[in-house]
């Protein structure tokens, strides 16, 4: 009843009731939610979106890495010399050029001779396809110098050149026609995609390129590319008097460079000069200089990794050797430099028909310490005649196959070498196949003695760690002076698997630590 009462009284008074107040509540939420809905529906657009914009296009700079192209109608035979020529006058005009078998976007600097050799066209192409900018030449004459030297005056102004003359023709190294055809026909043959390579006896026409290159730098004594290729010639050279031959060499290297301080052939010739004498340190440098002017030196690249095989670094050797392959895959030191990376594979030579006997042997030394007898005689036989391999290959496999037989392989392979049937390396690598520690040692320690070259690949091979324990492996290579070069530019990679190894103790000085290629 008070209840009542009380709600009788609040009504008198004109006070609204519970129930009330919750209805005006609910109309106040109602009402803003009405606004809020009818804001909502009436807000304006957004604007549109705008049009997506093109990527930025890359646009080309003298600094940019460029790939040459020649484009025409003849045989790829009668136009390498062109694509030759154009990398040499870029890398010589301070252009940078990528290098062969690189495949990042880069742009291309295409050449198109015309089919009736009057004119080319010349292009520069975006790595995206699209041509940059485009122009017509004419070509004065079909002589070689003639269509090399107007690219030479050309191209500076097409391609925007920031360094170096207006005009490339001075680069070039002669005026002379007759000269410039006959440096030519030599420098494809020893540097060209043709070329066998330095590091091993290399074109079987190596002594005709010498005479011929000879008489050409006495009749063009200023033509300075000449004399550079004169240096790499005398290295290629085969034979018994290798000391001569490198101090030849070494003269004309240094007086082109006097001349010429940007002819990476003249460098990587003082290099394999410095690496032959075993100043490895020296011999690096000189390659590393050849190949920051010319990326695609396949002197270079081939002198910079069979060095680092002799020094034990496998690794770091492998992708110049590739590379070195990639511009000339006749290269037989190359190639027998890599055999000895490729020395742990499961089938040795498997790849390889018929390879060149420095090859050959090495792959046979690696099969024969596997127990794989008949691979090492498949892979002999296939690189040598019949007499060479009754007098020296048969005796070294009747020997692998039955030990007893060792000492009179010794005798057969001894004297194979003095008669100049096989060169010191095969004579060692022959000793090393039969685990013979103190045959390969002794011929190390004379070849040392009388300042010719040792091949010191063979100790780094993963099959001949019994070398690397035996008590001179240490006089070896202490007397080849590799411990300087490894306190320069890091140990062997031998280390990772036995750090006891002499030369694991040495530490790389920090700022001169190789690149990887």
């Amino acid at each position: 009843m008070a209840g009542v009462a009380k709600l009788a009284r609040a009504r008198r008074a004109g006070q609204p009731s519970p129930m009330n107040r919750w209805r005006i509540v609910g109309l106040i939420v109602l009402a803003l939610l009405a606004a809020s809905l009818l804001a909502w529906w009436l807000r304006p657009a957004p604007p549109p979106a705008p049009p997506p914009q093109p990527a930025a296009r890359e646009v080309f700079h003298s600094s940019k890495p460029l790939r040459i192209e020649v484009a025409a109608s003849r045989p790829p035979a009668e136009t390498v010399w062109l694509d030759y020529e154009l990398r040499q006058l870029l890398i010589r005009g301070r252009m940078r050029v990528a290098a062969i078998g690189d495949v990042s976007d880069t742009f291309t600097l295409r050449v198109a001779l015309d089919a009736d050799a009057k004119g080319a066209t010349l292009a520069l192409v975006a790595p995206d396809g699209v041509v940059e900018r485009e122009e017509k030449l004419q070509l004065p004459s079909e002589q070689r110098l003639a269509v090399i030297g107007a690219l030479a005056q050309r191209l500076p102004q097409f391609l925007g050149a920031q360094a170096g003359a207006s005009n490339w023709a001075a680069l070039l190294g002669t005026d002379n026609a007759s000269a410039y055809d006959a440096y030519l026909a030599d420098a494809l043959e020893l540097l060209g995609p043709g070329g066998m390579g330095i590091t091993s006896a290399g074109s079987p026409h190596s002594a005709r390129i010498v005479e011929r290159l000879e008489t050409l730098v006495r009749q063009q004594p200023r033509f300075t590319r000449a004399r550079a290729a004169l240096a790499i010639a005398y290295l290629s050279l085969g034979g018994q008097d290798q000391s001569s031959l490198a101090q030849l060499a070494k003269t004309g290297a240094e007086r082109a460079l006097a001349a010429d301080d940007e002819i990476a052939e003249a460098h990587a010739a003082l290099g394999l000069v410095n690496m032959r004498r075993g100043d490895w340190t020296a011999a690096r440098e000189q390659f590393d200089r050849a190949r920051t002017l010319d990326a695609n030196s396949a002197a270079a690249l081939e002198g910079s990794g069979c060095l680092l095989v002799d020094a034990g670094q496998y690794a770091a050797a492998r992708p110049l050797l590739e590379h070195a392959l990639e511009l000339q895959s006749r290269n037989v030191g190359a190639r027998a430099c890599l055999a000895y990376l490729d020395a742990g594979a499961s089938k040795v030579g498997a790849k390889d028909d018929k390879p060149p006997a420095p090859v050959a042997r090495v792959q046979a030394l690696a099969a024969i310490l596997a127990g794989d007898v008949e691979t090492a005689r498949r892979v002999l036989r296939v690189s040598s005649n019949d007499e060479d391999f009754r007098e020296w290959a048969e005796p070294l496999l009747q020997a692998a196959a039955d030990r007893a037989r060792i000492p009179d392989a010794l005798q057969s392979i001894t004297r194979a070498a003095s008669d100049g049937r096989i060169d010191a390396t095969t004579e060692i690598l022959c000793g090393a196949a039969l685990r013979r520690a103190e045959f390969v040692f002794n011929r190390m320690a004379r070849l040392q003695r009388e300042r010719e070259s040792v091949p010191l690949r063979v100790l780094w091979m993963p099959q001949t760690a019994f070398l690397r324990r035996h008590a001179r492996f240490e006089q070896i290579v202490g007397t080849a002076g590799l411990p300087a070069f490894w306190q320069e530019y890091g140990p062997p990679d031998a280390c990772q698997a036995d750090p006891k190894t002499y030369g694991c103790k040495a530490r790389p000085l920090g700022k001169n630590t190789p690149q990887k290629n």
